[in-house]
């Protein structure tokens, strides 16, 4: 293996934080592993044509590849000239992409610095409110209740589930707890005053439905508990006097897709 002893320098250049160029070149440099003296500097929040002009000025002095995205067309211009004329490398990850998606579509860009992060913005929330909901899923915790969006009770084949994770893919942290008459609700959920709390029903031929075909699912021979019928009247009737201690919505989920469930919680979430 042949290791290159050049010394090699790139320049990160941004009018926000430059993360973006940053992945890209450290994406190509794993092409390159046999570069040992590689130095990767990082220039963010530009705010000026001269800020820029210091930072290509010091490119040429250390013969350095500069690696740019700004949203500025009027920066890039100038940016450009500057390298085409001073002979330094110069790659802009955004104008290009920019005009061709601007030609396509007839659209033209806002322009606006660090739109990617707001983007990122709501991914980071999505994927706390889905480690949340894992987290406190099934009644598994009940530490931190307090934080969750919604908690969504309900006997056992109510969807409570999928549900939760349908809402925490577009934001939302959810709890949610089964309701089994045999196993009280803790009382840190009392506790929480101001948590909204939605319970969901359905009629009792319908659950046991669900249950018989789940329990043909798990292999099970003969009569079980779980899919009972006095049974899950039991159940129904435990869960409508937690719903009343709560002041649960109750939604009854019978026929219903998790979609339109999801909707009709939102509503009150958003008022």
């Amino acid at each position: 293996m042949v290791v290159s002893k050049q010394q090699l320098t790139i320049f990160i250049v941004s009018d926000s934080l430059g993360e973006t160029a940053q992945r890209m070149t450290h994406a190509v440099m794993g092409q390159f592993p046999n570069l040992d003296q590689v130095q990767i500097k990082k220039f963010p929040f530009i705010k000026g044509e001269q800020d820029l002009r210091t930072i290509l000025e010091l490119a040429v002095d250390k013969e350095a590849i500069v690696v740019t995205t700004i949203v500025s067309q009027k920066y890039n211009e100038m940016g450009k000239a500057y390298a085409q004329e001073h002979g330094i490398p110069y790659v802009d990850y955004m104008s290009e992409l920019m005009g061709f998606v601007q030609e396509k579509t007839g659209v033209e860009p806002v322009a606006e610095t660090g739109m990617i992060h707001k983007l990122d913005d709501d991914y980071f929330k999505r994927i706390e409110a889905i480690e949340y909901s894992v987290k406190y899923d099934d009644g598994k915790h009940f530490t931190d209740i307090g934080e969750a969006d919604a908690l969504i009770l309900g006997v056992s084949r109510t969807s409570k589930t999928p549900l939760s994770m349908y809402l925490a893919n577009k934001g939302y942290k959810i709890a949610n707890i089964p309701l089994v008459p045999e196993v009280g609700i803790p009382d840190e959920v009392f506790k929480q005053k101001n948590l909204k709390v939605f319970g969901l029903t359905a009629s009792p031929q319908y659950i046991m439905n669900i249950r018989t075909e789940r329990v043909k699912v798990l292999g099970i021979s003969g009569k079980a508990t779980y899919n009972d019928l006095a049974r899950i009247k039991k159940e129904l009737a435990y869960a409508e006097e937690v719903f009343a201690k709560l002041n649960a919505t109750v939604i009854n989920t019978e026929y219903r897709s998790i979609e339109e469930s999801a909707f009709y919680i939102e509503k009150f979430l958003q008022k």
